[in-house]
């Protein structure tokens, strides 16, 4: 193939799967209810917000990028290269989402497609199984389940990718050592940048190239290979070292003093639950070809694979000391799964005795059920009998809330008697009710929230939130991390709900039905939280948190 037709076949690729990609989230957004909170909307929002600035005022958009990359934990940087897209297409779901599919997704899909594949097939392979691998990582759940719930981070993933890929080819930093090691230090920094939790990932890459690294230096007893290395990996080090030195000084400074172990407890259950949350993130027929891979690649040696997989396993050890792994987090240990997952599709479509047509439409069809159970509620209900054989235990369906017009309602009573001056709180946080979810549906709300708590270890209880004029409670009590890492919410929740202690000082004034079964309420405070009322709760959160003091009354 020449060098045109080659660049017209990867051009032609990228845009048909591009296309594809931005259709399947047309239809799931088209499902959701235009309802976003918490980290659905996070960075949905700064979208808009950049986008609308970048167009009114260049400078200062650039100005504040600045500012972000250098300060912030959650850096716009990863927003810019999807800007064009709020220019053009304006600052929709569907312009959000598409952007995300358009600039990483696909692109990270294609490359760690193609380097899984040619690192699996042997010359005997049929060269059409490459389009076998190409439906599986496109289908690719892991890949799908942050982005169509709208988070960027996928981002981080490409440059991971293309940091892995000069480490091998580059034969670990032992070929062209000088420029494969700042490309890697680049790229590595890229990743940390984007998104900061990728540090882990960023280690886990780097211990698994050096222990393959020695395992190739032993094995061709090339000692000016190891010295090459080590200086190249040196050299990799500095540029990372260097890139945050001159960009993000304040940040690093900030994480270097905070215990991020301490801070994210909340979201830290025990080892067993989170390879349970992991496996759940895939169906069995996924698991079971990433098990059949990782047997080939030892069978035939297929290094590319298991280095990869050493980075998954380490990046997952490394995260889970500090919280659990949510969707996005889990992103790079599936992406670098995923070699093993080809090496076994590819083994599957080269078996001589079966045709390789039929293997490539049992490859495509599992990969297609797997996809339309997890994401799609008509997949989920059609294929409930099979249950997680063909699709992940864990779904990810399009937002919903039922009884929309209870939100509605609630949200017109608020807006109703609030005046001027006045503020309410919600002591609930999870999906079914949130300050974020209402504000979410009502923007104007915002001005209004007497912001209270969400997670123990990193919030305590905001005190203040005692003196809005309304709050909302719930029956059950709302939450979204493990029992007993929010009672900064159910406590107060609970003293509300039964008018005991500070719940003394609010009467109920109206009820409504809301998503999951769940009652809300809404009360007024009909006079001051009182001195008494505020030591008792505190004495309440005490025996869990012998260093919370009562406050200041």
């Amino acid at each position: 193939m020449t060098n045109n037709k080659t660049l017209g076949f990867w051009v032609g690729t990228y845009i048909g799967t591009v296309l594809l990609g931005v259709a399947i989230s047309a239809m799931y957004i088209n499902l959701e209810d235009s309802v976003y909170y918490w980290d659905f909307a996070a960075y949905f929002n700064v979208f808009n917000r950049e986008g609308a600035l970048l167009i009114e005022n260049p400078l200062k958009w650039l100005s504040r990028l600045g500012t972000s990359i250098a300060t912030e934990d959650y850096s716009a940087a990863i927003l810019v290269p999807l800007m064009p897209f709020h220019m053009l297409f304006g600052g929709s779901r569907l312009s959000y989402i598409a952007a995300i599919v358009t600039v990483y997704l696909v692109p990270t899909a294609l490359f760690m497609g193609r380097m899984s594949y040619l690192e699996a097939v042997s010359e005997t392979s049929p060269s059409r199984s490459w389009f076998a691998v190409w439906i599986a990582v496109f289908l690719y759940t892991p890949l799908w389940a942050a982005t169509l719930r709208g988070w960027p981070d996928i981002a981080g993933c490409l440059p991971l990718v293309a940091a892995t890929y000069f480490l091998w080819k580059s034969k670990f930093l032992t070929r062209e050592p000088v420029i494969s090691a700042i490309s890697v230090g680049a790229c590595l920094w890229l990743a940390f940048m984007l998104r900061r939790w990728y540090a882990y990932a960023v280690i886990g890459i780097a211990i698994s190239a050096a222990f393959f690294c020695l395992l190739q230096v032993a094995r061709d007893r090339d000692l000016p290979g190891l010295r090459k290395a080590s200086l190249a990996g040196l050299c990799a080090v500095a540029v990372i070292l260097g890139a945050a030195w001159n960009f993000q000084l304040p940040l690093i400074a900030r994480i270097l003093g905070t215990s991020y172990g301490d801070l994210y407890s909340g979201y830290r259950t025990n080892f067993v639950t989170q390879l349970g949350e992991m496996a759940a993130r895939l169906s069995y027929v996924n698991w079971l070809l990433i098990a059949l891979g990782l047997y080939f690649s030892v069978v035939r040696g297929n290094r590319f694979s298991l280095l990869c997989a050493v980075a998954s396993v380490l990046t997952f050890l490394l995260f889970t000391r500090m919280q659990d792994p949510d969707r996005h987090h889990s992103l790079p240990m599936f992406l670098w799964l995923f070699p093993a997952y080809a090496q076994a599709i590819v083994a599957i479509v080269s078996v001589p005795v079966l045709r390789s047509r039929w293997s490539t439409i049992a490859v495509a069809a599992a990969a297609g059920l797997a996809f339309w159970g997890t994401f799609f509620p008509a997949g989920r209900q059609v294929l409930s009998p099979v249950g997680s054989v063909f699709f992940a235990r864990e779904d990810t369906l399009p937002l919903r809330l039922d009884n929309l017009p209870e939100y509605r309602r609630l949200i017109a009573d608020l807006v109703g008697k609030m005046g001027p001056e006045d503020r309410f709180s919600v002591f609930a946080s999870g999906p079914a009710m949130s300050d974020s979810l209402l504000f979410g549906m009502n923007r104007d709300l915002f001005a209004y929230v007497g912001w209270s708590c969400q997670v123990d270890s990193r919030d305590q209880f905001q005190p203040e939130a005692l003196k809005s004029r309304f709050v909302v409670v719930t029956d059950r009590p709302v939450t979204h991390l493990q029992p007993g890492a929010q009672i900064c919410v159910t406590t107060p929740n609970q003293y509300i709900l039964e008018g005991k202690g500070i719940g003394a000082a609010y009467k109920r004034i109206a009820t409504y039905q809301l998503s999951g079964g769940v009652t809300g309420y809404l009360y007024e405070q009909v006079r001051p939280v009182s001195k008494a009322e505020i030591d008792a709760l505190y004495g309440e959160f005490r025996k869990k948190y012998p260093g919370w003091t009562t406050p200041e009354w």
